[in-house]
């Protein structure tokens, strides 16, 4: 019971919870539309950013607040974080990220369908690497907690008919490519790179054929591999998924693949699901559902 009050992976639970039932009662009152404050798309037609973002300001100070509120409540329940200075920095990166939003709304980048996934990576990578990230932003980038409560709305908007969808494409690479990839890994890790420890050759070939970290603890417990070995394999796993999660959308929009397709060989392809929805949002909506579609059907093999 304890664990439902003070585990991370829980509250993302309720947080998705939350969300879902102010969203039911919105609709069905016509309170509130969250998708109302995302801005219009803006630098086309004499469309400027302030009209794309025209009576938006109350609708977005709403979110912020509600948020800021919702996610340190947990926090203050869970206990080890300030909530005072919590609730000072995520106004910043709630700023931040919306700003990713508005590029993302221009009409070429729409057009181009470079997301607001890709521009939050981006502002991200240039703040990390120039002026470095403020110690006062630091305690609202609770990302694992962000990406799983994202995870459980996307779920929770992914039908059975959306499964379906996918057909035997979407089952083919969730269940049958993934423990071809581990046997192939396998057999090349300890047949031609002739590894010796084959604890770590498991280990890596699970993170990079399942889901990334957690594969790769869940396969490092039932091999019985050194803590060094677990950290190779996930140290590894993180590197090309940061590589792929850019990379992969490109290619993808470069070959001209359809979404729905495109979507699933990301699933099936990078290993951290988090980096699977941010990069299948690159490529829009039918492609982000297919990519997690594939990559929660192949998280069941952990």
């Amino acid at each position: 019971m304890k664990d439902l009050l003070k585990k991370e992976d829980w509250w993302a639970i309720w947080f998705g919870f939350i969300i879902i039932i102010l969203a039911i009662l919105s609709k069905f009152t016509g309170a509130f539309s969250f998708l109302s404050v995302k801005p219009k798309t803006w630098g086309d037609n004499g469309i400027t950013i302030m009209q794309a973002m025209d009576g938006n300001f109350p609708k977005i100070f709403f979110v912020l607040l509600f948020l800021a509120l919702m996610f340190a409540m947990g926090l203050k329940i869970m206990g080890g974080s300030s909530i005072k200075k919590y609730l000072l920095a995520f106004p910043a990166l709630f700023g931040l990220t919306y700003i990713a939003e508005l590029i993302s709304a221009q009409a070429t980048m729409k057009y181009y369908g470079l997301g607001y996934a890709l521009w939050a990576l981006v502002i991200g990578l240039i703040i990390s690497n120039t002026i470095k990230t403020p110690e006062w932003l630091k305690p609202a980038l609770k990302t694992e907690m962000y990406i799983k409560t994202g995870l459980v709305l996307l779920g929770a908007s992914v039908l059975f008919n959306n499964i379906l969808r996918l057909g035997l494409y979407g089952l083919g690479i969730a269940w049958f490519v993934t423990p071809l990839v581990v046997v192939f890994m396998w057999y090349f890790g300890t047949r031609i790179l002739k590894i010796k420890s084959k604890s770590l050759v498991i280990t890596i070939a699970t993170a990079t054929s399942v889901c990334g970290v957690s594969a790769a603890i869940a396969a490092a417990a039932a091999s019985k591999a050194k803590k060094d070995e677990l950290t190779f394999a996930v140290g590894l796993s993180l590197i090309f998924t940061v590589i792929m999660m850019v990379f992969m959308p490109l290619g993808i929009k470069f070959l001209g693949m359809d979404p729905l397709m495109g979507g699933a060989w990301i699933g099936g392809t990078i290993d951290s699901t988090g980096a699977v929805a941010a990069a299948g949002a690159m490529l829009g909506d039918v492609a982000l559902k297919s990519a997690t579609i594939v990559k929660m059907i192949q998280n069941v093999l952990i």
